[in-house]
Order: C-alpha cells, then sequence, then structure tokens
C-alpha cells in the first residue's frame, strides 16, 4: 500500500498518525508547510501533486485540504490514477461539476469514501442497531442539538483567519458540522423537504454563519429539528428520538444512549470507555482493509448530505422550504 495525503492541518496528522499505527509505513505528504512536524519527518514531504507524482505511483489517497480545494484535488487524485480516495467531510461548499466527478468515478471504477467518521461511534450505532429492530415502532421526530465556542476548535489557532470563518474556504457552522444532516439521513433515510433559519452574529468576527435551525420532513413522514452553533462553552451533542414505544436519547459529549420504553423502563448504555480518535482509527482501518464495511460512507451519501447543506442555506436565504 502507498498511500498520498493532501493537507496537513489537525486531521491531516490524526489520519497520519493513525495510518503509522495500523503499520502503514508508506505515507508521502503533499503540504505548503516546510517541514513536516516531529515525528513525521521521515516521510516523503512535496509542495505538490505533480512533485509528488514524479517517480511514485499510489494505491491510497488521503484528501484532507480545506473544503473549498476538495474538488480540485479529487480530480488531480483521479487524473493520478488512484483508485481508493478518502475524501474529508464535506464532499464540496457548492454543487458545481460534481455530477462529472461522479461520472468519472463510476466510469474509472474508482472508489471514493467520505469521511464522516460518526458512523463508528458505538453510541450511534447502538441507536441504529435500536431503530433498525423495529422494537420501538414508527419514528415521529428526531431533535439534534450540537454547539461548541469556536475559538476553543483549535486553541493554538485564531478562529478568525481559520476555514471556518471564511466563505471562501468552505466554512461555516452547517458545513463544519455537516454530520448532524449525515447522520439523521443514516438512521432516517431520505430528505422530502427542508427549512432553515441561520444567523451571522458580529461577535465571532467572522464572515460565515455562526447558528442555524434546520427543520426536516423525511420520506418516511419523520420531521427532524436540527440546531447547529458556535456559542456553546462547553460542547453539546445530542439528538432525541421520539418514537411509538417510547424515546431514545443519544449524547455523544457524555458517551451515553437512554432508552425509555412506553412502560417507563429505563435502559442505559455507557461508553465512556470509547475514545475519539478510536472512531478515527476504526475509519482508517475500514477504509484501507475493509472496503465492504457498512459504516463507511459513499460518495453518493455524501453527496446526499451536501446537498442538504445547500438546500438549507438557500432556505433560510430567499425564506423558503425547500423540495429536496
Amino acid at each position: 500500500m502507498k498511500v498520498l495525503l493532501k493537507g496537513f492541518g489537525s486531521i491531516g496528522k490524526r489520519h497520519t498518525t493513525n495510518l503509522l499505527a495500523l503499520g502503514i509505513s508508506d505515507v508521502s505528504i503533499i503540504t505548503s508547510k516546510t517541514k513536516l512536524s516531529e515525528g513525521f519527518e521521515h516521510l516523503n514531504r512535496y509542495q505538490t501533486i505533480e512533485q509528488a507524482l514524479k517517480n511514485t505511483a499510489y494505491t491510497h489517497g488521503f484528501i484532507c485540504s480545506p473544503t473549498a480545494f476538495h474538488l480540485e484535488d479529487l480530480n488531480s487524485f483521479m487524473d493520478a490514477g488512484i483508485k481508493n480516495i478518502y475524501l474529508e467531510k464535506p464532499i464540496s461548499h457548492k454543487w458545481n461539476d460534481l455530477e462529472r466527478v461522479l461520472d468519472r468515478m463510476i466510469s474509472e471504477k474508482v472508489r471514493i469514501q467520505v469521511g464522516f467518521d460518526l458512523h463508528f461511534d458505538p453510541g450511534i450505532r447502538k441507536v441504529k442497531e435500536i431503530l433498525d429492530s423495529g422494537k420501538m415502532g414508527k419514528v415521529y421526530s428526531v431533535n439534534a442539538f450540537v454547539g461548541q465556542y469556536l475559538p476553543d476548535w483549535r486553541p493554538l489557532e485564531d478562529h478568525r483567519k481559520g476555514m471556518s470563518a471564511s466563505i471562501e474556504k468552505g466554512g461555516g457552522v452547517m458545513l463544519d458540522l455537516v454530520h448532524e444532516f449525515d447522520y439523521l439521513r443514516w438512521l432516517l433515510g431520505f430528505p422530502k423537504k427542508i427549512g432553515c433559519f441561520y444567523q451571522k452574529n458580529p461577535e465571532l468576527e467572522i464572515e460565515t454563519e455562526d447558528l442555524a435551525d434546520v427543520l426536516i420532513q423525511f420520506e418516511n413522514g419523520c420531521n427532524a429539528t436540527i440546531h447547529l452553533d458556535y456559542h456553546q462553552r462547553k460542547l453539546i451533542r445530542f439528538c432525541i428520538i421520539t418514537c411509538e414505544n417510547g424515546t431514545v436519547k443519544w449524547d455523544l459529549a457524555e458517551r451515553t444512549v437512554s432508552l425509555v420504553t412506553a412502560q417507563n423502563d429505563l435502559e442505559k448504555f455507557d461508553f465512556s470507555g470509547f475514545e475519539r480518535n478510536d472512531r478515527y482509527l476504526q475509519i482508517v482501518d475500514a477504509f484501507m482493509n475493509n472496503p465492504v464495511d457498512d459504516r463507511l460512507t459513499s460518495f453518493q451519501d455524501g453527496l446526499i448530505s451536501l446537498k442538504m447543506v445547500l438546500e438549507s442555506k438557500t432556505s433560510s436565504i430567499n425564506g423558503t422550504i425547500n423540495t429536496f
């Protein structure tokens, strides 16, 4: 296995660390940095994909660049003949040319997996298991909530200069926290209608939206709301699922799942022994070694989540409820 990874920010470093931990040592990095940080000096470093391809062919690629460069990098990796590509979420910040990428992927037999690592969290897996079992009956509604104070995301960096703050780079709370759109699609199926109100408050000194409330109707009749913001001083991330036979709550921050049945019985599942990096390690392992793992997200499914975000933005701007 020969891996080419583009983008050596926090997520690029994490994936590289996990690749090395899995015994995959032939990793080359494309980065504008003049040198790799401590512990990675032995890896090949290139400033452009052309330099990286000069004397080497690669079996796998990781795209960890800012969102606005994802499509360009995807096309470059496919041009290079890389047949297995891991693309960090979201796929892009706009819809332009995505159909062409999809056509290329199919015609050239390229496997693209999108980095929705929450599918590897044991809590949300337990929720999916409960819902798929049918014991909770019909799902009436889901309320998802996520918030974290943006300046705390990367304490060593100025949040006002990062990707999250920039429209051009593909930032904003809905693209940053696209996981919520993705896991609702994963749990509930295809969306039917979507509406949104977002806010751009001046306090964080950024140009992107910093708070959004989204309402979704799914084809199975379930309603869902998503609240996303950059303002919670302590991480909050949970969803409450109201069903015919009770209620299920998943709390990622607390690492628990609780189940209340119609008989008012309470069952609680504790996943506190599962560390955050465990899911990143597992998703990289699955991508490299088990491409049929059902926890992996296809490019086609990643497109649905992106469209949900883009339709939400359009809804807020135009004051409309959009049919998906």
